[in-house]
């Protein structure tokens, strides 16, 4: 699946969550795909149809979806040097990174983590009688992230929320 993608001077270079495939470049004007392994390894294949590439790159298999529009399809092929090790740990890094990010805006973990907080907020509550402001404060922010990831074009206006629970504190 793919996580990041740049195009620039005909050139798109683009980022995976895979299990095998952890980027490619591919050239525009040439057609030249290159496939870049997570072990390091890569692989140049030459007049890869544009039709194929996308395939491949918004595939949520990239390693199976290669596997079958390209390797078996684009036999000619040039096996590149493999990565250095510091630039595939680099490349696997800002992988990692990328999914960490889209992992905490997800409608999924946003909705975990409000509903964490909430029922910490009830525990204090039931064992206090009060609502701590602070886990008051944290709701509020994992609020905020729910209804981002729910629907990016409206934010929380926190005033009125906070007005709302006054009453409980």
């Amino acid at each position: 699946m793919i996580l990041k993608k740049q195009e620039k001077n005909g050139k798109i270079k683009a980022m995976y969550s895979s299990s095998t495939v952890c980027a490619s470049v591919f050239d525009t004007a040439t057609r030249d795909l290159t496939v870049i392994f997570n072990n390091g390894g890569q692989y140049k294949y030459t007049s890869v149809e544009l039709t194929d590439y996308t395939r491949f790159e918004t595939s949520d298999s990239n390693g199976s979806t290669f596997n079958t529009y390209i390797k078996k399809k684009y036999t000619n092929f040039e096996k590149l040097d493999k990565l250095d090790e510091n630039t595939i740990q680099a490349i696997l890094k800002e992988i990692n990174e990328l999914k960490t990010a889209e992992e905490k805006v997800s409608t999924d973990g946003a909705t975990k983590s409000m509903m964490e907080i909430m029922a910490t907020m009830v525990a204090n509550y039931v064992s206090t009688g009060k609502v701590d402001n602070d886990t008051l404060r944290k709701l509020e922010g994992k609020m905020a992230a729910y209804d981002k990831a729910t629907n990016p074009q409206t934010t929380i206006a926190s005033e009125p929320r906070k007005k709302q629970y006054q009453q409980y504190i």
